[in-house]
């Protein structure tokens, strides 16, 4: 249930025009400070994560790891990544809300 309506929301998210695809449009929209939160499929590499958390960490952006694989995220936005980044804080704030409401805290 809380899967779906994080893929419900994500694409809605993407209508909006209010997420960036992949790592290196999450870095320059962090490093920017136009990211509110980064979103992490759940079975993204250990080395992207790693590097998208340090630079989380420089730059100050809180990351999500969403219980969604690639596919997952693929299906809900029609491109099948594992690095988003939400550049909303309104979007941001219910990512959250919708992760802990379903138990799936990063």
């Amino acid at each position: 249930m809380a899967n779906e309506k994080l893929s419900g929301f994500l694409g809605l998210s993407r209508k909006a025009g209010k997420l960036v695809f992949g790592f290196d449009m999450t870095e320059e929209a962090m490093r920017k400070g136009n990211a509110k939160a980064v979103l992490l499929s759940a079975d993204c590499s250990e080395r992207t994560a790693r590097n998208v958390k340090r630079i989380a960490e420089e730059t100050g952006t809180e990351v999500l790891i969403l219980p969604l694989t690639m596919d997952e995220i693929g299906y809900a936005v029609a491109k099948r990544v594992g690095v988003l980044s939400v550049c909303d804080s309104g979007f941001s704030k219910k990512f959250k809300e919708l992760l802990e409401s379903g138990m799936h805290k990063a």
